[in-house]
């Protein structure tokens, strides 16, 4: 590459992370937020051909779809009409107080109560005023934040105990409520959402349970013992020729990651737009640490800047963003949770490995540097000999 062509890359990356990097949308993009151990499930719903329930991670959100000729009415916190879904898709009531308290991630359950207090709620709204329908999609598929379905708090119910770091990233709306109950986890709460089809109940009723989460070390350890081949080349004499075994770690590293790409797109219902930059968040980093362990197998200059630079986004990216999955019993995924907990403690542990790596190779350069023998100078006898040595 010219050096042209190295500033045009390098500053491309400065902008890509510049946007990529802001907090909000990091935080939005990695699913985190939705990292709990409360489990929001369904235990009974209608049996309907064509009307179906999903309930998400933890039980944020709540999907309802109905492929009969028939619409079906799914009623807000008062009882009043909030959804109509059916053929004509899916509308909202303008005038029902749950349409606008299903903004907020935490506020009352009750809309008459907090009417209010909730955000941006015209002057007009009654739960007990005759519905005013507004199209809100065309497919008969609806899905929504309903406070009915999920923990009110962002921090954990009483029974559970937390840790000084886990309260702190409850505080600051990191992750869901997270923790460790013990012998009193289990069925704490349960739920229900009315909704009637053509006249005749169709709702839903769930339960909300606590689930401690799988000890951090035994993923940790695994990924220590499959991310050791980074340190085979320990006793090559070349300094180059070491950091190639883990820039093939750091590689298989990043590929496996490619999981959390798919997840991205497929594992909690968002908006196209941020799917998208999910996408493309999480595949700068990705790319960052493929690309440079394929420079650092490959091309003679900078191998072990171009290793820290991989080992260091996939740490970030993989590992210290996705931390809280290692911590917490649910979390959006597609895949099974313990090859994501693996995926997350490969991207943490790699990184040791890189760093004893390139210790070692700076190490390696600086004996060969005092061991090379300082060359004599040249004299005339020696010009006279050799031709290519006279000035």
């Amino acid at each position: 590459m010219s050096a042209t062509g190295a500033r045009l890359a390098g500053l491309a990356m400065l902008v890509a992370v510049a946007i990529l990097a802001t907090p909000e949308r990091a935080e939005a993009h990695t699913r985190t937020q939705e990292v709990t151990n409360v489990v929001s499930a369904l235990t009974t719903e209608p049996e309907i051909d064509g009307v179906s329930w999903t309930v998400h991670t933890g039980g944020l959100l709540i999907t309802a779809e109905n492929r009969t000729d028939a619409v079906l009415v799914v009623r807000g916190y008062d009882g009043e009409p909030y959804l109509r879904i059916g053929p004509q898709g899916v509308e909202r009531n303008r005038r029902s107080p749950t349409t606008y308290l299903n903004d907020e991630r935490f506020t009352a359950r009750t809309g008459r109560d907090v009417a209010d207090r909730a955000p941006a709620m015209p002057t007009d709204v009654d739960p007990d005023a005759e519905p005013e329908w507004v199209a809100h999609r065309d497919e008969p598929v609806a899905t929504w934040h309903d406070h009915r379905t999920h923990w009110m708090s962002p921090a954990p119910p009483r029974f559970v105990e937390a840790s000084p770091v886990s309260r702190a990233a409850m505080r600051m709306r990191l992750v869901g409520p997270i923790g460790v109950a013990g012998s009193d986890a289990g069925v704490f709460a349960t739920w229900e959402v009315p909704a009637e089809l053509d006249g005749r109940p169709a709702g839903v009723t769930g339960e909300l349970a606590w689930q401690d989460p799988p000890p951090m070390w035994p993923w940790l350890l695994a990924a220590l013992v499959l991310t050791t081949p980074a340190v085979a080349g320990w006793r090559r004499l070349d300094s180059d020729l070491m950091v190639r075994p883990a820039a093939v770690v750091v590689a298989t590293v990043a590929v496996v990651n490619g999981v959390h790409l798919v997840d991205d797109v497929l594992a909690w219902p968002t908006p196209v737009v941020d799917e998208l930059f999910g996408v493309l968040h999480t595949a700068t980093f990705l790319a960052a640490g493929l690309g440079g362990a394929v420079w650092a197998w490959s091309v003679t200059g900078g191998r072990r800047l171009a290793l820290g630079i991989a080992s260091g986004a996939l740490l970030y990216h993989q590992g210290v963003v996705h931390l809280p999955m290692l911590a917490a019993s649910q979390f959006p995924t597609v895949w099974p949770p313990q090859l994501v907990r693996l995926t997350v403690a490969l991207g943490i542990m790699q990184a040791l490995w890189v760093g004893v790596v390139l210790l070692r190779t700076a190490r390696a350069g600086d004996r060969v540097a005092t061991t090379v023998p300082e060359q004599p100078p040249a004299t005339a006898a020696d010009a006279d000999r050799h031709p290519s040595m006279r000035p």
